[in-house]
């Protein structure tokens, strides 16, 4: 039996698709004549950015993940509606203890280069997240981790120095099976190139900060993939991921700018699949180096400061759920936190408070553009807000690699623009971005970090709960980020191809076909 521990959370799905007549973008032969051709076997994806590495279980961020889950399978997997676990690479898991859990692999698989996939393959992989020589942003998510046994093989057990009540979201999450051989055989640096995978899809070309195109592997264990060949096309600009798109260039594409929908509703060719996003996207009011944001009533003017209903109005165009704390509604351990509110007069006051006179005050922000809906302009509007009160607030624009840079070496500005998920669970999110060693963390607190720590090995769902709604709650009165909204996901689709969004922001090639 399969020990699941679902989450109960309510996942917020709408999907609509507009009505289309004939023809087929990105297809040369269709475009010829007149829509009666053979179905495509390719698919191109349009994305932000390039990966990070092609390595598995290096590089916390969604450009990365959502290109390589392609070619590398999980022990455990997401359901695409409800985010509850089931069955990959793992065919059944349970904690014999609360130090221990037991993983049961799926046999006779084997990996892109014919050799088997086994128990010693997951501990290796395991161990790379550990080994602080490979710098995997995951370590502080894995660092718990006391050992990694194989028993058979095809049965390991985790083996942790504390209780670690959500091993099997962190399995579900993170990791990613790459063939140990492979690694060994070519070094990081190469094997980051030529990565060899179980899964769906193999990589035939990769060049850098243009595209990665993969083939499919007809060997792959689950059968053969319908879709023979897709290439992922880094295009940075929302306006050039859309002209791509209405030109025929790409089939596919996430994050519609909110003000050019209609421009793909009204295309012939296209239709809009829409899912409300398990993804948080937040304004981080930096106390990592020193500054006004470092005083509390400062970071709780600025909240006072940002009107989030105008932002949504004006710049999403409602495209999104407002947050009134660290995690979204349909989080499993989502607890109703108090609402700043629009209040300027009370953001002044605060300031005069803290001993600051707004006109002296000049922050920085940084943000990417066009990783997140709107986000450069997100970050303009915000500007003007701050100024209505007397801040100036310089922008600074970001490529999205260099924006993720800065905030891990911690040369981001006072305030920055990030989203974090897909996260399904309190820890998911609290963790990894509130502790001081967090990479992507832009806030510390001692006392904020110690009732983590206090909070994480708790197994009782219901303590657990409350544990992290205390500190949810401690958040906001902290001011630690500007909460902002659950991100509302648009995606640009051919209108023949067969996709649907999925709650984990996955695009699994493997699930996709052409009508």
């Amino acid at each position: 039996m399969h020990k699941k521990m679902l989450l109960p959370f309510l996942m917020l799905l709408v999907i609509f698709t507009t009505a289309c007549t004939a023809g087929t973008a990105g297809d040369e032969e269709s475009k010829s004549s007149g829509g009666k051709s053979s179905k495509k076997n390719n698919v191109v994806i349009g994305i932000e950015a390039d990966a990070a590495t092609l390595l598995a279980n290096t590089d916390v961020n969604y450009i990365t993940d959502v290109q390589i889950r392609n070619i590398y399978d999980p022990l455990i997997k997401r359901n695409p509606e409800t985010g509850g676990f089931e069955p990959a690479l793992a065919t059944e898991w349970k904690n014999i203890d609360e130090y221990t859990w037991e993983i049961t692999l799926r046999k006779d698989v084997k990996f892109q280069n014919g050799d088997p996939f086994n128990a010693e393959a997951v501990k290796f992989n395991i161990d790379y997240i550990l080994d602080k020589k490979n710098n995997s942003t995951y370590l502080s998510r894995w660092a718990d981790i006391k050992e990694v046994k194989v028993i058979a093989d095809d049965k390991v057990q985790i083996i942790t120095s504390k209780p670690f009540p959500t091993m099997i979201a962190r399995i579900a999450d993170d990791l990613l099976i790459m063939d140990p051989g492979n690694v060994k055989k070519l070094g990081l640096e190469e094997a980051a190139k030529n990565p060899v995978g179980t899964g769906p899809y193999k990589v035939k070309e990769w060049v850098r900060d243009d595209h990665l195109t993969l083939i499919a592997n007809d060997d792959y264990w689950k059968g053969k993939p319908s879709i023979k060949e897709a290439t992922f096309r880094y295009i940075p600009e929302f306006s050039s991921r859309l002209s791509a798109f209405l030109s025929g260039e790409i089939d596919l594409f996430k994050n519609i700018p909110v003000d050019s929908l209609d421009n793909v509703k009204n295309n012939e060719n296209s239709k809009v699949e829409s899912i409300g996003s398990s993804r948080v996207n937040y304004l981080a009011l930096n106390t990592l180096h020193k500054g006004p944001l470092q005083n509390q009533k400062v970071r709780q003017a600025i909240n006072y400061a940002v009107d989030v209903d105008e932002l949504l109005k004006t710049v999403l165009n409602g495209n999104g759920t407002k947050m009134t704390g660290p995690l979204s509604k349909i989080n499993a351990d989502y607890v109703e936190t108090k609402d700043y509110g629009y209040n300027p007069d009370k953001a002044k006051e605060l300031l005069k408070e803290a001993g600051y006179d707004p006109k002296d005050l000049k922050l920085t922000l940084d943000t990417p553009n066009g990783r997140y809906p709107m986000d450069s302009q997100v970050a303009q509007a915000i500007a003007a807000q701050l100024k209505r009160i007397g801040i100036d607030v310089k922008v600074q624009v970001n490529e999205w690699g260099n924006h993720l840079t800065k905030i891990q070496q911690r040369k981001a500005g006072d305030m920055f623009i990030l989203g974090w998920g897909p996260t399904f669970d309190a820890q998911s999110t609290i963790q990894n971005l509130f502790m001081k060693d967090a990479p992507y963390s832009g806030f510390y607190d001692s006392e904020v970090e110690k009732a983590i720590q206090k909070a994480i090995p708790i197994f009782n769902q219901d303590k657990r709960k409350q544990a992290f709604g205390e500190i949810q709650q401690l958040l906001v009165d902290q001011a630690a980020w500007v909460p902002l909204w659950q991100q509302a996901d648009l995606y640009a689709v051919n209108k023949n191809l067969d996709f649907k969004p999925k709650v984990d922001e996955s695009m699994q090639v493997f699930d996709m076909g052409w009508k």
